[in-house]
């Protein structure tokens, strides 16, 4: 029985260590088969990418900067067969190679005094970099020292001659921006710079690269900026590339095709010449931006340059200028005499409520009074700009002799709600999203808005002023546009937008492409619509700007001009212009163009802001590209000095 006991246990204890010698053998060949499927993955599956992270983990790795995207106007084709608005070019960079220098920021600091006195360059140019503790930081941590950005060819040759600088000096490629037409399409386009560091902590960016600052670089930046690649080179002691490989080639920025029509934008900047404000051209079936001008401007290829001096002088010239400031979107005017349409929108469109129509007529002898409802308050005169009256006028005629009497006439008997409310129907009061970046709202008033900000009730009086665009009401130039531009779309009003497409650089196929947006639509008679052209093409055929737009060589314009007065009341040189018109005047809405103008202290609408639409429907519309009507003037037109 002993010995029987003894085999059992023996036996169990048997099992027991052969059991854990399969097991700890299973362990060691399952660890085996990992070990080995973990060792195929890494050099065979993933064996080019860890190659590739160990050559840069033991040699040096160069950034390959990628080249931004380019822009082109609507007649974009191909890259290869049309010229590009904003394009790019090479240039080289003098880069130090500090690492011939140990990383020693002392010896670098001797460096940087031999390098300037060698190619004449003042020690203040390099003032900021040399601010510590920042660069012995970046010394220290190894990171690029830029010598001088896109060197001269002479400059080159002087690095070249001299030994004791050029064995420290790497030329390497840099792309580089050009803006064809500089100051003309500034503030559509913007420019590129270096980003603060604010740029560094909110936007996917490094320190190295360019980023956009303003216009569409700013609006489309992550779409133009493309992927940068990187290069492995393996240098001597002395620093001298022994070898390089390119690892990943740089995929340049995507490809962005305007709607601007290159014609129409130089015509429009050439006429503001001289001049403060703005002009834009747009269609209306759309929203397609044909041209935003605005001056003053500045010259992006000065601020997208490399020289620091320029960036900086230019920059301090353009600020104090107010040049940065795109007034298309940027700022708010009371729109004048061009309102007076709206206000008889809202008059016919209510018509019913208040007894009007387009017949009905007031008289004018120059100018019109308002009753007091206060004892002791005397009347309150309002006057017409032409001095001597417009005699009796239905509403044709009053806009085309842009009769003031009638418009007080008017407003005060529809009242301030009316238009107030198809103010704000057609969004004078609200962003229009066009893709730009830092654009405004303009102000619509209101009796509770006024009661908040002056604490005096609505008056009167500020319906008065109201019906002539003067008083609480102002508006950018942009959002004017879209009025007209919705009156002529009978109340559809689209989303402006100044990108037409995106496209890959590569095969320059499609990535995408704008459809109009429609922001509102806002029901109106036909018969309203077609009673304000009529008036709005009597301006031009022989009213207000008959004598600056009625012109052989020009097509069928109609439009109203506008004269804002100012706080600088006294002479007609402290008014602001205006002129909305739109061509040709008889065509279907998808063949027009609306045109806008806007001239601060252009002393009134047909002498300081006709002009420059008349420039611009020039360009946009040569000879032999529209048919325009016989017509003969009923009465001579007159010349442009205060008409508004």
């Amino acid at each position: 029985m002993l010995g029987g006991s003894s085999s059992a246990t023996e036996f169990r204890l048997e099992r027991s260590f052969r059991l854990r010698l399969y097991m700890f053998s299973g362990l060691v060949v399952f660890a085996l088969v990992a070990f080995v499927i973990q060792l195929f993955n890494l050099q065979i599956v993933q064996g080019t990418d860890n190659s590739l992270k160990a050559e840069k983990f033991v040699r040096k790795s160069e950034t390959i900067p990628a080249a931004r995207g380019e822009m082109f106007d609507r007649n974009f084709l191909t890259p290869e067969t049309s010229m590009a608005l904003v394009s790019n070019y090479s240039s080289l960079d003098a880069v130090l190679n500090t690492s011939i220098l140990k990383y020693d920021p002392a010896r670098v600091k001797n460096f940087l005094q031999e390098f300037a006195r060698t190619l004449s360059i003042p020690m203040s140019y390099y003032e900021e970099d040399l601010l510590e503790p920042k660069f012995s930081k970046k010394i220290k941590t190894k990171k690029p020292f830029v010598l001088l950005e896109a060197i001269s060819k002479a400059q080159q040759e002087r690095i070249s001659v001299f030994d004791n600088i050029s064995k420290y000096v790497i030329l390497v490629p840099s792309p580089r921006r050009i803006y064809k037409m500089g100051p003309a399409l500034a503030h559509v386009t913007g420019y590129i710079g270096k980003p603060s560091k604010t740029d560094l902590l909110t936007r996917e960016i490094k320190s190295y690269q360019w980023l956009g600052k303003d216009g569409l670089e700013l609006q489309y930046d992550s779409r133009l900026r493309g992927t940068d690649g990187f290069r492995i080179q393996k240098r001597s002691s002395e620093g001298n590339i022994e070898e390089e490989r390119v690892v990943e080639h740089s995929t340049p920025g995507n490809n962005l095709v305007l709607t601007i029509d290159k014609d129409i934008q130089l015509a429009a900047y050439k006429a503001l010449k001289g001049a403060r404000g703005t002009a834009i051209a747009m269609r209306p079936s759309t929203g397609e931006i044909l041209a935003m001008a605005s001056n003053p401007s500045y010259d992006p290829n000065i601020l997208s340059g490399k020289s620091r001096s320029e960036r900086t002088t230019h920059y301090k010239r353009v600020d104090a200028n107010g040049g940065f400031l795109n007034l298309a979107i940027q700022s708010k005017f009371p729109p004048a005499s061009t309102y007076k349409t709206l206000v008889a929108l809202a008059a016919l469109e209510s018509g019913h409520k208040v007894d009007y129509t387009p017949e009905t007529s007031y008289h004018c002898n120059g100018s019109y009074t308002l009753k007091s409802t206060f004892a002791g308050v005397p009347d309150q005169v309002f006057y017409c700009w032409e001095k001597g009256g417009h005699g009796t006028n239905d509403l044709a005629h009053a806009l085309q002799k842009s009769c003031s009497v009638y418009f007080y006439n008017l407003g005060y008997k529809l009242g301030s709600d009316p238009i107030l409310t198809y103010s704000r129907l057609f969004l004078l009061d609200q962003k229009s999203k066009i893709d730009l970046p830092g654009e405004i709202a303009g102000q619509v008033p209101s009796p509770a808005w006024k009661k908040r900000v002056y604490g005096t009730r609505w008056f009167d009086g500020d319906t008065i002023n109201l019906s002539i665009g003067q008083g609480f009401m102002s508006v950018t130039p942009l959002s004017m546009t879209l009025f007209y531009a919705g009156l002529l779309n009978r109340g559809q009003i689209y989303q402006p937008y100044l990108v037409n497409e995106i496209r890959d650089p590569l095969d320059n196929s499609i990535i995408n492409r704008t459809d109009p947006q429609r922001l509102s639509d806002i029901p109106i008679q036909s018969s309203t619509v077609e009673s304000i052209k009529t008036g709005l093409r009597l301006v031009v055929k022989n009213g207000t700007a008959a004598f600056v737009l009625n012109k052989p060589g020009l097509p069928d314009i109609a439009g109203k001009t506008g004269t804002a007065q100012t706080r600088r009341r006294g002479s007609s040189g402290s008014n602001h212009a205006w002129f909305i018109g739109y061509a040709p005047a008889n065509a279907p809405v998808s063949e027009q163009v609306v045109i806008s103008v806007f001239v601060e202290y252009g002393v009134g609408g047909a002498a300081g802001a006709a002009p420059v639409a008349r420039e611009m429907f020039r360009a946009a519309f040569p000879p032999g590209s529209y048919k325009r009507t016989a017509e003969i003037p009923e009465t001579a037109p007159v010349a442009p000095e205060n008409i508004q």
